[in-house]
């Protein structure tokens, strides 16, 4: 390798927020942009994670440098490159040496089961499959058709100054392939253009994104949050800031913002409401927060407002098919409301209601949502079934518009604002992330042990939980206890952990209509068995179960059996994470909590540590390979 000095250890150069020139213009493409900031503002820092940071010139010839050789190893314009890595500066970079190479980049959890994986990858069929030693992931359980890479490995290893041709790529070609829950039983992939990014980033009028905003990057790279953050961060010459721990905290997000001076954050509604509960202001640096995901809670928007009086706050709405975001609401610091608008589009996006014949319908009649403009995707990958049902054409005063039909219901009010009103299906959300019931139902019924099974979402104390519905085959399986955990197993084999029922229930039969049909509304809600009242043995039991208690939303609280049993979720378990660290007035690591899940083990945990040991914090492995390797490229410098 040469010249390695050159691209790798610079220092941070000062920043402004001067106008750069670069325009919206549909017809570019991701890479060229960033490269345009490369070029204007080579010292600026691009990417900072934990102690690392890397110029846009860095950034530029490192992902040059990968870019040239997908090209070699076959890589061709339209190709789909997988990202099978944890969130990262590495990840990062690989993404934008994908679009350099004229490919689309599939950003895939490491974490997601082995049926899951390999159904992705089995349509997608990837030219080259980026990995991470750190993530121990066997790939050849998931792929077997292309190059298997080790990126944080290879990087070190590549020519910096190899001119390989690139091919010219432009603003509608294909920039990503996003995976979500699929109605069909099947997930399906969102086919997202360069245009679809560029758009949502650049000369919004929602949001101004300066040279000197730092731009939190906290989502998973399958999460279409990550769009924003990531190229919001890029495409304006900003610089973004990457959470280096997989397993984060609300602290861990209060130290990092704090730490960095962050000012641009984007936050499910699950993790914006938490971070109101336990956050008292003190953050000077944030300049604009914003949530969505899920409908929003007044009460916490609120309680925001006053504590951040100098922030803008601001709720989104958008799916991943119209490229993360269609819609805002800027809140006002007057707001009095009882419902929180999910707002008007956002520039280069038009947004209208539709009647069951695709009628455009006036302000004032709920209707379906729909989606035109930029953002909307190519469609869904190799599904042209799935794709001619859902993105349509749809005449608006005389004009034919290409549009995505959301499935959400929603009214306009006299404002112009559009207010979210429920979906036509059975689609729901929990923590932004959509979930399709009927995909849930069709994994279970796969299961040669059940008859039938359905699933339902139920919303006790305000908490969303998913209960499955076993009817058995063998009735002898109506009293066989090993019948459930043998379903989730099966089941947390096959979809990823965001989708596993919180808890099933085994019945002989299923209540009917007078029309034959299953009557969900006389399912019954699941009681929590064999749980033993205990007296709490010490003040952190007596914590824990509390705590367990709001975020579980029940009473009966065992203090022998498994959080993630009981049907909590990660976003419950920051919850409990947070009361714990202010109730007890500890510092301690979140990973703790996945290391001893029932009550009992935690406190034991907790009871038994010295002092030094409740303030350390154990490195992130994560962080800890993205140290190792930069320090590779500087050592390798002549």
């Amino acid at each position: 390798m040469n010249g390695l000095h050159d691209i790798i250890g610079a220092g941070q150069a000062p920043r402004d927020s001067r106008p750069d020139g670069i325009q919206y213009d549909k017809t570019r493409s991701v890479s060229d942009i960033v490269k345009q900031h490369a070029f204007g503002k080579p010292e600026a820092i691009a990417i900072i994670s934990d102690d690392t940071q890397m110029t846009y010139r860095e950034l530029d010839r490192l992902s040059e440098a990968l870019a040239s050789y997908l090209v070699d190893c076959g890589v061709q314009k339209g190709d789909v490159v997988c990202l099978l890595v944890p969130r990262a500066l590495t990840t990062v970079v690989a993404k934008l040496a994908i679009l350099k190479a004229g490919g689309a980049y599939l950003p895939v959890d490491p974490s997601y089961p082995i049926d899951h994986l390999r159904y992705v990858l089995g349509e997608c069929c990837p030219k080259v499959v980026f990995t991470d030693a750190a993530s121990n992931l066997d790939v050849e359980l998931v792929f077997t058709g292309g190059r298997v890479v080790d990126l944080p490995r290879l990087l070190p290893t590549l020519e910096l100054d190899k001119a390989n041709a690139l091919p010219s790529v432009h603003g509608n070609d294909l920039a990503y392939v996003m995976y979500t829950s699929g109605s069909t039983g099947r997930p399906k992939g969102v086919a997202v253009r360069h245009c679809g990014i560029t758009r949502l980033v650049m000369e919004q009028n929602f949001i101004e994104l300066r040279h000197d905003d730092k731009i939190l990057h906290s989502s998973t790279i399958s999460f279409d949050a990550s769009t924003f953050e990531v190229w919001g961060g890029l495409l304006n010459g900003s610089t973004l800031v990457i959470m280096p721990k997989a397993n984060f905290s609300l602290t861990d997000i209060r130290e990092l913002i704090r730490a960095r001076e962050i000012s641009i954050i984007l936050l499910t509604t699950g993790v914006f409401n938490l971070f109101v509960d336990h956050t008292d202001g003190g953050l000077p640096s944030l300049r604009q927060v914003n949530f969505g995901g899920e409908v929003a809670s007044v009460g916490h928007v609120r309680r925001f407002l006053e504590a951040y009086p100098n922030c803008t706050l601001t709720n989104v709405y958008g799916p991943t098919e119209a490229t993360c975001i269609a819609t805002t609401y800027t809140v006002p610091r007057d707001f009095t409301a009882t419902e929180l608008p999910i707002g008007k589009p956002i520039a280069h996006t038009d947004v209208f209601l539709v009647d069951d014949s695709l009628k455009v319908l006036p302000a004032g009649m709920e209707g379906q949502i729909v989606i035109a403009g930029d953002g909307v995707a190519l469609g869904y990958f190799n599904r042209p079934d799935l794709t001619n049902e859902r993105f349509v054409t749809i005449e608006k005063e005389n004009v034919p518009l290409r549009c995505y039909l959301t499935g959400d219901l929603g009214m306009v009010d006299e404002d112009g604002l559009f207010h979210f009103r429920g979906r036509t299906d059975r689609q729901i959300k929990i923590n932004g992330k959509r979930i399709e019931l009927e995909e849930i139902e069709a994994a279970l019924r796969s299961h040669s042990r059940l008859l039938d099974a359905v699933v339902e979402c139920r919303d006790p104390a305000g908490i969303k939980r998913i209960i499955a519905y076993l009817r058995p085959r063998d009735p002898q399986d109506l009293g066989n206890s090993n019948l459930v955990p043998a379903v989730m197993e099966r089941l947390r084999n096959t979809l990823p952990a965001y989708m596993i029922p919180n808890a099933a229930i085994v019945l002989a039969v299923f209540p009917l209509t007078q029309a034959g049909k299953i009557d969900r509304s006389k399912l019954p809600m699941p009681p929590i068995v064999d749980v033993k009242p205990a007296v709490p043995q010490s003040r952190s039991e007596e914590v824990l179960v509390r705590l367990w208690r709001e975020a579980l939303g029940t009473e009966l609280i065992p203090v022998d059996r498994n959080f993630f049993d009981l049907g909590g979720t990660s976003l419950q378990l920051m919850h409990v994470h947070a009361g714990l660290e202010s109730e007890l007035a500890l510092r301690c690591e979140v990973i703790n909590l996945f290391k001893h899940p029932t009550i009992r083990e935690m406190a034991s945990f907790l009871d038994g540590r010295t002092p030094s040991q409740t303030r350390s914090m154990t490195p992130d492995q994560r962080a800890a390979l993205q140290r190792k390797t930069m320090s590779q490229f500087r050592r390798s410098t002549p």
